[in-house]
């Protein structure tokens, strides 16, 4: 049987254990974070969110390990060997391989009328002549005994990941309205390629420029 082991729990600073964490879209740092989490996010696919980076939380969090509350009848490393295992039980099911789980790598989860779950792990194909581990990734819904297999594929290549074009992301609402209150858009040359978008507060003078944020830390603005 795979040994799941998850990393220490790590509780956002500014979250407060709820399942949605109330946006902060006053607080410049919260959405520099939000920022880097949805290129993560999007680069990938939803399936490598480095989640030690962030102070927050947002929308989409880690299933290994998830907001206090979330499950008292079985631990988080339960959880996610029981949906990795029904993925691999039915991609063998459709496939007629015989896929076998070696090694757990990163479990991503969001509620969508049930959830969703985005699933890295090892396992092997024991029909092969030379079975081999590999790195697999999973996207499956499940609602009580309801499930879907969206996506079940080897992870992609280093060069198909950077091919990955991630656009700016939608603009944010008022909390309290549907008034849009943060806009983004792409950076420029000068700023950093790893979080390649900049943003700015509706309610901002028009001649106030967007606002940008290195890795590093620095602030810099583009004009």
């Amino acid at each position: 049987m795979v040994e799941f082991k998850v990393r220490p729990h790590k509780i956002p600073r500014y979250h407060d254990g709820a399942f949605e964490g109330s946006r902060k879209l006053e607080d410049d740092e919260y959405v520099r974070q939000y920022l880097q989490f949805y290129y993560q996010f999007q680069k990938s696919e939803g399936f490598a969110v480095d989640w030690d980076r962030f102070d927050y939380a947002f929308h989409i969090r880690s299933l290994d390990n998830p907001p206090r509350g979330f499950c008292t009848t079985r631990s988080p490393a339960e959880m996610v060997r029981e949906v990795t295992l029904l993925a691999i039980a039915k991609q063998n099911e459709a496939n007629g391989t015989k896929l076998v789980l070696v090694e757990h790598i990163q479990a991503n989860f969001q509620f969508v009328s049930g959830l969703m779950c985005w699933l890295s792990f090892w396992a092997m194909d024991v029909s092969s002549s030379t079975p081999e581990s590999k790195i697999y990734q999973a996207k499956l819904w499940r609602r009580g005994k309801e499930h879907e297999l969206h996506l079940f594929r080897l992870k992609p290549t280093d060069e198909e990941i950077a091919s990955v074009e991630v656009e700016p992301p939608p603009p944010m609402q008022c909390e309290d309205s549907e008034e849009i209150a943060v806009v983004f858009a792409r950076a420029g040359p000068e700023d950093d390629p790893g979080v390649p978008f900049v943003f700015r507060r509706t309610g901002a003078d028009p001649g106030v420029p967007f606002v940008s944020y290195r890795t590093g830390g620095v602030p810099v603005v583009l004009y």
